[in-house]
C-alpha cells in the first residue's frame, strides 16, 4: 500500500509541478514585449462579422469578420524576436445569417464593402475590349463558347439545352463555379443544379444607358446587354473608375470572406 502512496505521490508532484510550469511559461510569455505589442494593437485589426441581408427572394452577402489570434501570432513571430504584422494569424467570426444558410435566395448585388462592382455579358465585341484592357468580368457561355480562352473572364454555364455537357467541359477546364445566371424561367432549375442564384442589380443597353448608368453604386452586378457598344462601354468604365469602384470578378464581389 506505501508503495502506491508514494508512486501516487510522485505523480501528483510531478502533475503540479507540470501545472505550475506551465503557468509560469504562460505568465512569462505575457510579458515579452511582442506578445504585449500584440495585445495593444489587435483590435485595430479586428473587422466585424456582418449578417446577410435578405428581404422577399433576395439576398446581400454577408462579410466574414477575422479576430486576431495572439497566442499563434505570438508563436508565429517569437524566432524573429520582433513584431511583424504579416505575421499576424487571424480567426474567422462567421456572420449569424449567411449565403450558406440561404442557397434558395437570389443574389442581385454584392455587400457594399467590397467598394466595387462586378460586369457580367455574352457579347463578343464587349469581351474582346474587356479582355484587351485586362478587366474582369463575367461570361454567359455555352457549348459554343466554353472553350474559348477568356483570360480575364469568369465563365457562367449559361446553356440550359447542353447544361451537363457544358459544366463538364468546364471542369474538364478548372473553371468550374457554383454560379447560375438566372432568367425568369430558370430559377427552379438553377436551384435544382445546388447552384448559388446570380441576378443583375442593373442591366445596361443603349436604349436605357443614360438613365441607369449614373446610378451605379458599390456592390453592383452590371448586365452589358448586346446591343450595348464599346463607346458606352468606355463611358460606363469611366463612371466606375470617378466612384472609386474597383471591377473585381463575380465570385469575390459576392463572396463572404475578405
Amino acid at each position: 500500500m506505501n508503495k502506491y502512496l508514494r508512486v501516487f505521490g510522485i505523480l501528483s508532484i510531478l502533475c503540479f509541478s507540470f501545472y505550475y510550469t506551465e503557468k509560469i511559461a504562460l505568465f512569462m510569455q505575457k510579458k515579452d514585449p511582442i506578445y504585449e505589442t500584440i495585445e495593444a494593437l489587435k483590435n485595430e485589426y479586428e473587422v466585424e462579422s456582418v449578417d446577410a441581408v435578405i428581404y422577399d427572394e433576395y439576398i446581400i452577402p454577408g462579410v466574414v469578420g477575422k479576430r486576431v489570434n495572439v497566442e499563434e501570432s505570438f508563436r508565429n513571430m517569437k524566432y524573429l524576436d520582433a513584431f511583424d504584422e504579416t505575421k499576424l494569424v487571424f480567426n474567422e467570426i462567421y456572420p449569424n445569417i449567411s449565403l450558406n444558410q440561404n442557397k434558395d435566395k437570389i443574389i442581385e448585388q454584392g455587400n457594399k464593402i467590397h467598394q466595387a462592382v462586378s460586369l457580367i455579358t455574352k457579347d463578343e465585341q464587349l469581351i474582346t475590349y474587356l479582355e484587351e484592357m485586362g478587366i474582369n468580368y463575367a461570361v454567359l457561355t455555352t457549348k459554343d463558347t466554353v472553350d474559348s480562352h477568356r483570360k480575364y473572364g469568369t465563365k457562367i454555364n449559361y446553356d440550359f439545352t447542353n447544361y451537363k455537357e457544358v459544366e463538364k467541359q468546364l471542369k474538364e477546364n478548372k473553371e468550374q463555379n457554383d454560379l447560375c445566371f438566372i432568367t425568369p424561367n430558370k430559377q427552379d432549375f438553377c436551384t435544382s443544379q445546388g447552384k448559388t442564384l446570380i441576378k443583375e442589380t442593373i442591366s445596361l443597353n443603349k436604349s436605357n444607358f443614360s438613365k441607369n448608368y449614373s446610378q451605379i453604386t458599390s456592390g453592383n452586378i452590371l448586365y452589358l446587354g448586346d446591343n450595348l457598344g464599346i463607346a458606352y462601354l468606355k463611358v460606363l468604365l469611366d463612371q466606375i473608375r470617378y466612384k472609386g469602384l474597383e471591377i473585381l470578378p463575380l465570385t469575390e464581389l459576392i463572396q463572404e470572406s475578405i
